[in-house]
C-alpha cells in the first residue's frame, strides 16, 4: 500500500503492530466501511487473528463480502452483532467524528472488551489542518459550485458527514468520563484535505507531511492515533458537548452533503 497525504499506510503499521503486540485472538472493526483499507490488510498480515469488520452501512458490507475472503476474516452489518459477542481488541478508525453520542459509543467499546483487552482509536483533530480546509470548502461551497464535500470515499460506500469536533484536550476529557486512559498515542500527518491535497503531492513530500507529524503537539496535526485501556471513569473527565461552532459545522457539512 502507497502512502498518501491522510496517512493511510501509517495507520495500518500502527494497528498492525498493536496486533502484533498484544496478540488479540478476537479482533473487532468497527465502523469499516469497505475493509479495502484496514481490515482486510490486517487480517492478511495476521492470520492467527480472526477478524470481525461491522458497519451500518449496507451497501459497504456487501462490497467487502464480495471482494475480501479469507478463513479469518468476516463481515457483517453492525446490527447484526450479538450484544454478548467480545473481543480482545476493537478498533474504532475515523468513526467517533460520525456518532451522535461520542461518550455513550465510547462506553460501548469497552462493553465490548474481554478481560485485559484493549481499543484503537482514530480521529482527526477539529481543528487541525484537515478540519480547517474542511471548513474552508464548506464556506466556498455556500457561494461557488466547488468540492466533493464529506461524500464516499475508497475506504466507504457510505456519505456520512463529520459532526463532531475534538481537540486534543476535549477529546481526553471524554475518554476519561468514558473510563478510558491513553496508553499509546501517535501524530498521523500534518497536513491532508481540501486544498492542502493539491501542495501534499508525490511520495517524497507525502512521506515527510507523514514522518514530520511525529515532531509536532498534537494541536498542530490533522489526525491522532492512540491505544486505550479501560481504567475506570477518572478525574478530569467530561462528556463530548456540541458547543456553538460544532453545530455551525455540523450545519455546514450536512448541508454540502446535500449539494
Amino acid at each position: 500500500m502507497a502512502e498518501d497525504a491522510y496517512g493511510t499506510r501509517k495507520r495500518l503499521e500502527f494497528v498492525s503492530s498493536v496486533v502484533a503486540a498484544r496478540r488479540p485472538r478476537r479482533v473487532l472493526d468497527i465502523g469499516c466501511g469497505t475493509g479495502e483499507q484496514l481490515t482486510f490488510p490486517l487480517a492478511q498480515a495476521h492470520s492467527d487473528a480472526r477478524f470481525l469488520g461491522v458497519d451500518p452501512d449496507e451497501r459497504s458490507i456487501e462490497h467487502a463480502q464480495r471482494s475480501f475472503a479469507r478463513p479469518n476474516l468476516e463481515f457483517s452489518l453492525a446490527a447484526e452483532l450479538p450484544d454478548a459477542e467480545r473481543f480482545d481488541l476493537v478498533v474504532a478508525s475515523e468513526v467517533l467524528e460520525h456518532v451522535e453520542s461520542p461518550g455513550e459509543f465510547l462506553r460501548g467499546l469497552v462493553e465490548r472488551l474481554n478481560p485485559g483487552g484493549a481499543i484503537v482509536l482514530t480521529v482527526p483533530n477539529g481543528f487541525g489542518p484537515f478540519e480547517l480546509g474542511s471548513l474552508a470548502e464548506s464556506l466556498l461551497a455556500q457561494v461557488l459550485p466547488i468540492g466533493r464535500g464529506e461524500r464516499a470515499g475508497p475506504d466507504t460506500l457510505a456519505a456520512s458527514p463529520h459532526i463532531n469536533f475534538f481537540s486534543w484536550g476535549r477529546l481526553r476529557a471524554a475518554l476519561a468520563a468514558a473510563g478510558l486512559a491513553v496508553r499509546e498515542h501517535r501524530n498521523r500527518t500534518v497536513a491532508c484535505g481540501f486544498g492542502f491535497d493539491y501542495l501534499v503531492r508525490g511520495q517524497r513530500l507525502i512521506g515527510w507531511n507523514a514522518r514530520f507529524a511525529d515532531r509536532l503537539p498534537e494541536w498542530c496535526v490533522s489526525d491522532w492515533m492512540m491505544v486505550l485501556e479501560p481504567a475506570g471513569v477518572r478525574e478530569g473527565g467530561r462528556e463530548y458537548h456540541r458547543g456553538a461552532y460544532a453545530r455551525l459545522r455540523r450545519w455546514l457539512n450536512e448541508r454540502l452533503l446535500r449539494q
